[in-house]
């Protein structure tokens, strides 16, 4: 391994540094050191950088904008891309002038790097409609992607008397339906890197999109650029739903702390209803949480008091801290629903 880091180092220049620590690059601030390390500012560099790691058997592994994982304390072996892609692009439109105003859909081209807020901010501010609901997701372009990141408003307060509606309640207990939006709802096409160092465009229809998951996740495609297409749209009152959305993240998520999302999946409401949980909820929080472990910690890793499907990091936490959390979440759960948890967030690296 050794001989194959000098070569790609050789082949790459000093823009490939060793032994860089990556807890910073993460929400959670967790996590030891990257064999190599590598800051793909293009999409050419990005392939470039994949393509010839690959070439001399080096692991790669894609860091985006740092949400949604766990790197283990021993750090990630082999090659790691930080994807700092930044670029975002009106490619066209189709439709017609009608009453004043343009009516159809607008194609937005946007590199895999660039922050799904700062993206969401882009198309809100120009008028387009489909992404607002997702301002304040934490993550790159492409983790978004990865994962199909959704919004779903769970509860949200009355206008006039500012408290929460039982209807809304339930459904933060997952006893009604809750509405939902996809990333992948929006999306219309993409390009990506295969396994065989291929670049080929791909149509949504490719990703497979699901609750919590795409196809990537078990093909290894690498997302390089994703086109969107949006409708256009009031902007003002876009961004009233935006707002309201990042008003709703704050008032029922924790802020200001050190975590990387969601830690585990919601189940399904046919899981619910067959191990009968609470009322059938579907919310993994509501079942950590039912359980008694709103509050737990270990060393200064701690299952938050404010939403028990978020683990935060209250200072120096470890990754083998997280992992403890996990099990004995995903254990009790088990052992008093009979429910198997599945983790949301993404495990990279040793422990």
């Amino acid at each position: 391994m050794d001989d194959k880091i000098t070569k790609l180092q050789t082949l790459l220049g000093e823009r490939v540094k060793k032994n860089v620590p990556l807890a910073p690059f993460t929400t959670f601030k967790i996590g030891g050191p990257a064999d190599l390390y590598y800051e793909a500012r293009t999409i050419e560099e990005f392939v470039e950088v994949v393509t010839k790691a690959r070439e001399l058997g080096i692991p790669v592994t894609i860091l985006g904008g740092g949400s949604n994982v766990l790197i283990g304390d021993k750090g990630i072996r082999g090659l790691v891309v930080k994807n700092n892609t930044g670029a975002i692009t009106i490619r066209g439109m189709k439709g017609k002038y009608q009453s004043g105003g343009s009516v159809g859909s607008v194609y937005v081209e946007v590199d895999s790097g660039v922050v799904f807020n700062k993206f969401v901010r882009f198309t809100v501010e120009e008028g387009l409609k489909g992404l607002e609901m997702h301002l304040g997701l934490p993550g790159s372009v492409g983790g978004a992607i990865f994962m199909n990141s959704k919004w779903t408003k769970a509860a949200s307060k009355d206008a006039t008397q500012g408290i929460v509606t039982e209807n809304n309640r339930r459904r933060y207990l997952g006893t009604l339906p809750m509405p939902a939006s996809y990333v992948g709802d929006a999306v219309y096409q993409a390009t990506i890197l295969t396994p065989e160092n291929v670049v080929t465009a791909v149509d949504r229809s490719y990703f497979r999109f699901a609750y919590d998951t795409s196809v990537i996740q078990k093909t290894g495609d690498i997302v390089l650029r994703v086109v969107f297409v949006l409708t256009p749209g009031d902007k003002q009152a876009l961004w009233e739903v935006a707002n309201e959305s990042v008003s709703y993240r704050r008032e029922s998520q924790p802020q200001g702390v050190k975590s990387p999302g969601c830690t585990f999946r919601n189940i399904t409401k046919a899981q619910a209803v067959a191990t009968a949980t609470p009322n059938h909820t579907t919310s993994a929080g509501f079942l950590v949480d039912h359980v008694g472990l709103k509050g737990k910690a270990v060393g200064d890793a701690q299952i938050s008091p404010v939403h028990a499907n978020f683990i935060v990091n209250n200072g120096h936490a470890k990754a083998i801290d997280v992992v403890q959390l996990i099990e004995l979440a995903r254990g009790k759960v088990k052992e008093q629903f009979g429910v198997n948890l599945e983790e949301e967030i993404v495990r990279l690296g040793e422990l």
